[in-house]
């Protein structure tokens, strides 16, 4: 029998549900975001956090904007977005694995918003990634994005490179600005994403969230899932490569000469 809480939020036509295996109380806590955006290291870094400092699965979010599709673990159906806890550091983690259509992303920001609020949250960490500029590519750099001037200070006490002008999108980015007036204390941590599943940038990114929460965790296993996938990206491209040199010469001795 279900003893848990269920937390509604209505967005126009559309409903949230923030179901607790029991309710959860929450307050001055911090918590960390990881939905999926460039090089996957919001979605990446939060699930390896969760996992290595045993966070507690304490619920999850449905809602009638999400596609109909679910996670298969160890062969049992769980929900794509999760809601971990770790009430001895007072941290909650919301993590998805499943893409937010776009036409829902400001809905779903929202929603997140007022169940912060509801919950007395104290803290939110965004994690996701950015493109950095070619001259910056393959450098350990962690970029941040502040929503008021107290996170600015945190974000530089921890040496983040600050993004000051720019343009950013997607969830992460709406509930930076919906938080900007809400005198709760939010940034975005930006990993330097250079391929589509960007396990070196969720390392960096995880170390530099470390830093910042003071606890101490292990990136040797991500940094060697991102020497793996660089590994099977290189031969990926050296077989398009070959591939691509035979349908060329394929295609040259069957192209009839003008002089022949």
């Amino acid at each position: 029998m279900f003893t848990g809480d269920i937390l509604k939020v209505y967005i126009d036509n559309s409903t949230v549900n923030f179901v607790e295996k029991k309710p959860l109380d929450l307050k001055g806590f911090s918590l960390i975001e990881g939905f999926p955006g460039m090089g996957l290291v919001g979605t990446i870094s939060a699930k390896y956090l969760a996992e290595k400092l045993n966070f507690e699965e304490m619920g999850y979010i449905e809602s009638n904007m999400f596609l109909p599709i679910i996670r298969v673990h160890d062969g049992l159906p769980i929900h794509p977005s999760r809601i971990y806890v770790d009430e001895k550091r007072k941290l909650v983690i919301l993590l998805s694995e499943q893409i937010i259509p776009q036409f829902f992303i400001e809905k779903l920001s929202k929603a997140i918003v007022e169940w912060i609020e509801r919950k007395k949250i104290s803290r939110i960490i965004s994690l996701s990634g950015i493109r950095a500029m070619p001259e910056k590519a393959g450098k350990e750099i962690i970029y941040g994005i502040a929503s008021d001037d107290a996170s600015k200070e945190t974000l530089k006490e921890n040496n983040v490179e600050i993004i000051k002008e720019g343009i950013t999108s997607g969830l992460n980015a709406l509930i930076l600005l919906e938080l900007k007036d809400k005198n709760i204390d939010a940034f975005s941590l930006l990993g330097n994403v250079e391929i589509a599943a960007d396990y070196k940038a969720s390392a960096m990114l995880i170390e530099k969230l470390c830093q910042i929460l003071g606890v101490e965790i292990d990136t040797k296993p991500l940094l060697k899932e991102a020497k793996e996938t660089e590994k099977a990206l290189l031969e990926h491209l050296e077989q398009v490569k070959q591939t691509g040199e035979e349908v060329q010469k394929l295609e040259d001795d069957q192209t009839p000469s003008m002089y022949g």
